[in-house]
């Protein structure tokens, strides 16, 4: 289930913290909870990975992300700005499992976990699971197409038929 606001919220505090606007403990405060949408901790394990945790500092300088990586990220981004469901499997820090760690390299462990993972979709789209899906998101941006009330407007929607639903309206 897609939870709206909570996608909202963690797009706002990723392009924020990814741009160095604020910290990584502002982002980490930032940062909601969503036990409806998988997308929400899938992000957040694999946020996890561009931050230290003990001391306090902003992506910019030093710490600042190459373009490269910046380009992952707006396919997150697109991806929460997207109506796709996310159903790729739990699994640790998913952003970062383009190949095997070395445990499993080398020893085998949790090879089939990663196996499965991979079995799921097009990994080099992720959050995405397909490539049409992917394409189509990038074919109609929200954010750069100036549809900010786009986004808004499927929010009130999203309420308005909630409160239709519930006989409160």
């Amino acid at each position: 289930m897609i939870d709206r606001t909570a996608r909202q919220r963690a797009a706002e505090a990723i392009r924020h913290f990814v741009t160095g606007q604020i910290t990584n403990f502002q982002f980490i405060d930032r940062y909601p909870y969503s036990k409806h949408d998988p997308i929400i901790w899938a992000l957040d394990d694999t946020m996890w990975c561009l931050y230290d945790d003990i001391r306090t500092h902003r992506l910019a300088g030093e710490d600042a992300l190459n373009p490269q990586f910046k380009r992952e990220v707006a396919r997150w981004l697109m991806f929460l700005y997207s109506d796709e469901e996310y159903i790729w499997p739990r699994i640790g820090q998913p952003g970062f499992r383009n190949s095997p760690s070395w445990l499993c390299r080398w020893f085998g462990i949790g090879r089939k976990k990663f196996e499965w993972f991979h079995a799921t979709g097009d990994f080099s789209v992720w959050p995405f699971v397909r490539r049409d899906d992917f394409e189509n998101a990038r074919r109609k941006p929200v954010l750069l197409n100036g549809n900010t009330q786009q986004i808004v407007g499927r929010e009130r929607r999203g309420r308005v038929s909630q409160l239709d639903s519930s006989g409160d309206a």
